[in-house]
């Protein structure tokens, strides 16, 4: 057997390995340099036909395709995105910022990718923290009057055990209804499903509208009306909702419960403002 075939098989594989590695490294510098030179355009704000014409000419001597402007601006987008939301929300500036930003690295949504979803629902928060609930489809009969302003898929949960009347010694956040305190996630929250005083008793659709909280479960339905609703206590995966007489209605599990308690909050305490008495609203 000629010994010198496997040497030339390995010497071959190492130039190929070499290559490979080489043009690796040509295409990582390449991108490096255009990203540099695009942040510096960007840092104003604004892009210049000089400085246009700049990245144009970068793009064709370091031969950077399409697909590689795409890569470097989705990751300018994300360090942004990431910057803007280090407090967990998106203020009207900073989203007019990202909007820019989208548009002058011309990134679509689909480019984009999840960060659409995240930016969808941060949007959404704010909007709720503003006043502006949303409206939707219902799939429980409302009474006249009444808006369906969430619909979410849920599990109800109830306490067990022999210490259901002492404290429940999970971390949460606890709002109330009546008062004008901004509603705030910030804080210690802890889940409420590996707790092994809470049972998931039934499975179906948590619902806020206008006028009330509704849980309509294949076995059991609860209803929470807005003007005996006095606290909403937010976990990591669901909220605890307990009337004026201290009387705990339930636990309902939802996967976004940090949106869901944020919209529950505003709802009732709309509700609450529309049947205060008129010389409490003047006063």
């Amino acid at each position: 057997m000629d010994r010198s075939i496997p040497l030339l098989l390995l010497l071959a594989a190492a130039i190929v390995i070499g290559g490979s590695l080489w043009y690796s490294h040509r295409r990582r510098n390449a991108r490096r340099l255009y990203r540099s030179a695009l942040e510096r355009a960007l840092a104003d704000g604004s892009l210049s036909p000089e400085e246009i014409e700049e990245l144009d000419r970068i793009r064709e001597d370091r031969d950077i395709g399409p697909e590689e402007v795409r890569m470097v601006g989705r990751s300018i987008y994300r360090r942004a995105l990431a910057a803007a939301l280090s407090d967990s929300r998106l203020s009207p500036e900073e989203d007019e910022s990202l909007a820019r930003l989208q548009s002058q690295l011309g990134l679509s949504e689909r480019d984009l990718g999840d960060d659409i979803e995240t930016l969808a629902r941060l949007r959404l928060l704010a909007r709720v923290e503003s006043g502006e609930l949303p409206t939707v489809d219902t799939p429980v009969a409302l009474v006249p009057h009444e808006t369906c302003h969430w619909v979410v898929q849920a599990a109800l949960a109830e306490r067990i055990g022999q210490q259901r009347r002492g404290p429940i010694e999970i971390a949460g956040i606890t709002q109330r209804v009546v008062g004008q305190t901004p509603f705030d996630a910030a804080g210690r929250r802890e889940a409420l499903r590996p707790n092994e005083e809470i049972l998931p008793v039934d499975l179906g659709m948590f619902v806020v509208t206008s006028r009330r909280a509704i849980f309509q479960g294949a076995r059991r339905n609860v209803t929470v009306p807005h003007a005996r609703l006095d606290t909403i206590t937010l976990y990591e995966d669901g909220l605890r909702l307990s009337e004026s007489d201290d009387n705990v209605r339930g636990y309902i599990l939802v996967d976004d419960a940090e949106v869901t308690s944020a919209i529950l909050l505003q709802a009732a305490r709309r509700r609450r403002d529309e049947i205060k008495p008129a010389h409490d609203r003047s006063a």
